[in-house]
């Protein structure tokens, strides 16, 4: 999945923060989109992606934005409980600028370290 997203743009004086993200089983982006959007203060917009170079077909992402990293980031903090909720193992993709991290049930605390470092950084 490619998307365009820009980071931070100004809206009104305030610093907008924005991530693209998906999840590597199609079926659950409604389940992903409806699980952010429990999480107040954020905007979750369903968008299709562009195929990059040898891709095929069009990737769903969630493009998701707070009016603060620190919101974002606490709604990041909650996709491990999202993941280990599946059914079957599924992964979580978090893009932010030119940075992509993978979130799994296994490398979670590690993923969001970095994830927090590259949305304050």
């Amino acid at each position: 999945m490619r998307a365009i997203i820009d980071r931070r743009t100004e809206a009104g004086g305030l610093v907008m923060v924005t991530v693209a993200i998906s999840v590597s089983d199609r079926a659950e982006t409604r389940s992903l989109r409806e699980h952010l959007r429990r999480h107040g203060h954020l905007d979750v917009e369903q968008l299709p992606g562009t195929p990059g170079p040898g891709e095929l077909g069009v990737w769903d992402f969630l493009q998701v934005t707070a009016a603060s990293g620190g919101v974002l980031v606490v709604a990041i903090r909650t996709l491990p409980e999202f993941i280990k909720s599946r059914r079957t193992d599924v992964s979580v993709t978090v893009k932010t600028g030119d940075r992509e991290f993978v979130i799994t049930a296994a490398n979670a605390d590690d993923a969001l370290r970095l994830i927090d470092e590259a949305l304050h950084g």
